[in-house]
This record gives structure tokens, C-alpha cells and sequence, in this order.
């Protein structure tokens, strides 16, 4: 039973077809914002989202709000070949004894629906997927948008929470700029 204001929290290796139609407008709602806020894609197709739930690699968060209703989601990649945007190359050389043991992990996402932005939903959720990152010992990697980072402060979340329950080191290991570049004709017209 969960507490009014808190989220029931429980994971998830594959999804079932009913979950997944269930989280689908959570997902959509809270990343559709993103189009016009990203320079980098965020937002899956349907047939990506899919794909990414009944992937058994990667490590779902599921919350539920006191209604039982879907209320945020979270993805833990716990094979780095999951992702294909990352190196798993670039991790193991900077992390070579958590590579050794498989325990360099990559959030995917996180997200709460944006009408439980302001209860413990996102709260609940960290405090879940922290557990799981402090009991075995892993590197967390994931990256962020500077929307993300700077207007929602994703990073900033997380570290002040997980830094209440565990020794924690945080390293900013690369970054990537998008630049845009506009043409107005040939010099001199």
C-alpha cells in the first residue's frame, strides 16, 4: 500500500504489453516538451519505446501513484551495449575495474508526469534507483540536456540526494556542443 503522496516504486526487467500501453502517455508527457528544447532527439517513437521496455538489459523504475495510476518511469541500462550512443570503450578505459565486473550502468531516462512534478513522485523514484546504484557499487553514467540540467537541475536532484545515503564522487567525463551556423549569401551582397 502506498502512502498518499508517495509513489509505489517496483522494478522491472521486460514489460508487458498492458504496462506499456499504460506508461505511453506518462512517457509522452513528459518528453514532448523536449522537440523544441533539446538540440539532440529525446523523444522515442513508439516503436523505440517499445523496443527500450521489453529490453531485458535495461532496468525499468516503475511508479505508480496512490491511485495506482502510471506516474513516472526510469531506465537503467545495466549493459552498456543497450545504448548505442555511448562507448563502452570510453567507460572501461576510465573505469576499468567497474567494467571488469559489469558495473558500469547508464540511465536512460527519467521522468515524472508533469502532474506529479511538484509530489514525491521524482523523489520515490531516486531514492529506488539510488538503492539499486549504492548496493552494487556501480559507475552511473548518463547524460543530460542543458535544459534539463539548468531549468529542471536533473543532475543537481540527484547528486544532493544520493549524496545523503552514499560516498559519492561525480565527474563531468565529456561534453557535447551543438552549434549552429547560418548563411545569409555570399560576402559583399
Amino acid at each position: 500500500m502506498t502512502r498518499p503522496g508517495r509513489a509505489q516504486v517496483s522494478t522491472s526487467r521486460t514489460l508487458s504489453d498492458d504496462l506499456i500501453d499504460e506508461f505511453w502517455p506518462t512517457y509522452l508527457a513528459a518528453f514532448e516538451p523536449l522537440e523544441t528544447r533539446a538540440a539532440a532527439r529525446h523523444v522515442l517513437t513508439r516503436e523505440e519505446f517499445e523496443e527500450e521496455m521489453r529490453d531485458e538489459r535495461i532496468l525499468k523504475v516503475l511508479a505508480h501513484d496512490h491511485e495506482g495510476r502510471a506516474a513516472g518511469l526510469t531506465t537503467l541500462a545495466t549493459d552498456l551495449a543497450a545504448v548505442p550512443w555511448v562507448s563502452s570503450e570510453f567507460h572501461a578505459r576510465l573505469y576499468p575495474e567497474h567494467a571488469a565486473r559489469g558495473a558500469i550502468y547508464y540511465v536512460g531516462f527519467t521522468l515524472a508526469h508533469p502532474g506529479h512534478r511538484r509530489s514525491l513522485v521524482f523523489v520515490d523514484m531516486l531514492d529506488a534507483l539510488i538503492d539499486i546504484l549504492v548496493t552494487g557499487r556501480v559507475v552511473c553514467a548518463y547524460d543530460v540536456s542543458r535544459y534539463n540540467d539548468e531549468t529542471l537541475r536533473f543532475a543537481e536532484h540527484l547528486f544532493a540526494r544520493a549524496r545523503s545515503v552514499s560516498d559519492l564522487e561525480v565527474e563531468r567525463v565529456d561534453v557535447q556542443t551543438y552549434y549552429a551556423a547560418t548563411f545569409h549569401g555570399p560576402r559583399g551582397s
